[in-house]
């Protein structure tokens, strides 16, 4: 083989390869976007009181949130578990005061599932969230929340 073709092939397969990981990142960054609209969906759905926003950011059908609960008697802490669903009813309307909310961090799987670290706070409480996420029908849907008050 001539050193010409050999330089055209080996020019082509390395602009080849090269054009990959921007497709990748492409498809990536959309993603990434889509499951921090789905975070931020969450937190404005609290914030407002707006249960359609829930709809959007929670799997209301098999979603479930966690949280560390004391017994005011006797200090013993315990897990409590409630639907998404159940979570969402305790939102109605929009909060007085305001809130900030931050994306932390994003670990997102395959483009099928992600781990999202929100931090907000309200003129009350300060929160940090870790919330699961699952990609179903082409829609990213928050399936498992849990969280601390700082």
């Amino acid at each position: 083989m001539s050193k010409v073709k050999l330089t055209v092939i080996a020019t082509l397969l390395f602009l080849g390869l090269m054009s990959l990981p921007n497709h990748a990142k492409g498809l990536t960054s959309n993603e990434y976007k889509a499951v921090v609209d789905t975070a931020y969906n969450y937190f404005n759905a609290m914030a407002n009181g707006d249960q359609q926003l829930f709809s959007k950011a929670f799997d209301l059908d098999f979603g479930h949130v966690k949280m560390i609960t004391t017994n005011k008697d006797t200090g013993k802490e315990s897990i409590r578990s409630l639907t998404l669903q159940e979570f969402s009813g305790f939102f109605k309307k929009k909060t007085e005061d305001t809130w900030h909310g931050k994306v932390l961090s994003v670990d997102i799987v395959d483009d099928k599932m992600a781990m999202v670290k929100l931090d907000f706070k309200t003129s009350k409480s300060h929160y940090i969230d870790y919330l699961v996420m699952y990609k179903r029908d082409n829609n990213w849907r928050i399936i498992n929340k849990t969280f601390v008050a700082k």
